[in-house]
């Protein structure tokens, strides 16, 4: 199994900021089936890249790569260790939540304009 190069690692990173830009946008429109869509789009890259498997989970050490790439990894890890209620499944808007309060921009901007 071959890891990706640093120039992959950068352009994975790249998008995932772009992503969550994106969804942050969309979570204030609450336009949820196109953050899923766009969500599970960018699970499929993470998951080329070897870094999650197809059960979400991680395959890497998280503090290992970049902010926005160890913040999603963590986010996943953390939305598979949380206890579910009548043994929901895990989905892309339990990991979403997540992911959203662990960013810290989504935090301080765009929280506090929801309410």
């Amino acid at each position: 199994m071959t890891q990706p190069s640093n120039e992959q690692l950068q352009e994975l990173e790249a998008e995932i900021e772009q992503t969550l830009y994106s969804l942050i946008e969309l979570e204030l429109e609450e336009n949820y089936a196109a953050m899923n869509t766009q969500f599970a789009y960018l699970l499929a890259k993470i998951q080329a890249a070897r870094l999650i498997d197809y059960k979400l989970d991680v395959l890497v050490e998280p503090q290992a790569y970049t902010t926005e790439t160890c913040i999603l990894l963590q986010s996943l890890i953390e939305a598979k260790t949380r206890t579910n209620k009548r043994h929901r499944l895990l989905t892309h808007r339990m990991i979403l939540k997540i992911w959203l309060r662990k960013n810290q921009r989504f935090m301080r901007e765009f929280l506090p304009q929801m309410f």
